[in-house]
């Protein structure tokens, strides 16, 4: 019974399924900005490449870090270019985080995978850059209300001032995009000449909403429930979806989420001699509160139906596919065979790697599961690391 009540609770577990890959942190962050109204719309004009500030510069003996404020029309882009003293390639590697309002380093339950990552390809002669989402460190902007196609904007906008700037040019480039961020990845490759090569790493090939029905179900799976009742949930979850999407119908589809949380808390709890019936319709209105809230959030709402395959179908660089056995957000099977489906329909040059368990962040997981993020050592799976730069190198 904990265990469920926790799970129907706020911002927890299932808020961060239907986030897709955020941690709970930054899920909770867009509750609350949603909560104070943070409704500014920020758009993008003509990027000026050249209107930048070096705001540090850090050195040890393979690498260089320089932190740059990159200005693209009415916003600044946060970053560090960090740049090997002896590079093996010309290209530039541009790290991109997954979902939820992440800083450049993309720090998750303490593990800076961003960094680590461009602290190693340095160390192989790679340069690289990441920086932080709208709204956080030194980026300004507003990520609750930002879409896919902003995010889009915001990568372009990098790429043309690293080719425009006189300091630090770069003219072709490697997109690295973990979970979500390999969305953009093949978004933007797409339509980018520039962009060279592709890294996925966790990333989905299925559209979001599928990832999201997935996660509802795993939410269920120890849980002792007749599958009529996880449907209708499932279902629950899509009819509000879809209503929010075309902003129609949603009274219904919010009171239909409403009245089947009801209905499976009432079955859980109907082995107990006494029935808080108020305190349980409490707990239903509570979170059919909230996912109408994450539902109509702009940063999750325009991925929900984007197919990032369609992109994938088209793309003729080569593509580097990272897998984590034990990756229960972005699985295998749900979505291996679909990117490698849209390569081969694409003709291009491909090369996976799956990796023995592995969890969503690739480090070594014994479940996978999201409460064991924590726990792990901040290091990535064997060869992990390696794999990664010499297909750079070599490809």
């Amino acid at each position: 019974m904990k265990r469920i009540i926790k799970l129907f609770g706020i911002t927890v577990c299932l808020v961060i399924a239907t986030s897709c890959f955020a941690n709970n942190i930054n899920v909770q962050l867009e509750c609350k900005k949603i909560a104070v109204s943070f409704s500014n719309r920020i758009t993008n004009g003509t990027p000026m490449p050249e209107q930048k500030a070096k705001i540090g510069t850090s050195f040890n003996n393979d690498t260089k870090d320089i932190d740059l404020i990159i200005k693209t029309g009415s916003i600044q882009i946060g970053g560090t270019l960090t740049v090997p003293t002896k590079p093996k390639t010309s290209s530039l590697v541009i790290l991109l985080s997954g979902s939820g309002d992440q800083d450049r380093d993309e720090t998750l339950e303490g593990f800076k995978i961003m960094k680590i990552i461009a602290e190693h390809l340095a160390s192989q002669g790679i340069a690289s850059f990441r920086y932080d989402d709208r709204g956080v460190g030194e980026s300004t902007g507003d990520f609750v209300n930002s879409t896919i196609e902003d995010h889009s904007k915001d990568l372009e906008d990098i790429m043309e001032y690293f080719k425009t700037s006189k300091k630090h040019s770069f003219h072709d480039f490697t997109l690295f995009g973990h979970s979500q961020g390999g969305i953009l990845a093949g978004k933007v490759a797409v339509r980018n000449t520039s962009v060279k090569k592709v890294i996925l790493m966790g990333a989905p090939a299925v559209p979001l909403i599928e990832v999201v029905t997935y996660q509802v179900r795993q939410e269920y799976k120890d849980v002792n429930l007749p599958k009529s009742l996880i449907e209708a949930d499932v279902s629950a979850h899509n009819k509000l979806m879809r209503a929010i999407e075309d902003n129609k119908n949603i009274n219904k589809a919010y009171n239909l989420f409403r009245k089947t949380t009801e209905s499976i808390l009432f079955e859980i709890s109907s082995a107990e001699k006494a029935i808080d019936t108020v305190k349980l319709k409490q707990k239903a209105l509570a979170k059919a509160d909230e996912f109408k809230i994450i539902y109509g959030l702009p940063s999750l709402t325009s991925f929900l139906y984007y197919d990032p395959s369609k992109d994938l179908e088209q793309l003729k660089i080569p593509v580097l596919g990272l897998f984590g056995s034990l990756d229960f957000q972005v699985p295998i099977h749900q979505n291996k065979d679909r990117i490698e489906n849209a390569l081969l329909k694409s003709g291009t040059d491909y090369h996976f790697i799956t990796f023995d368990n592995a969890n969503h962040f690739f480090q070594k997981a014994t479940t996978g599961k999201r409460d064991e993020y924590g726990t792990l050592e901040k290091k990535f799976v064997d060869n992990f690391l390696d794999g990664i730069s010499n297909w750079i190198i070599r490809s």
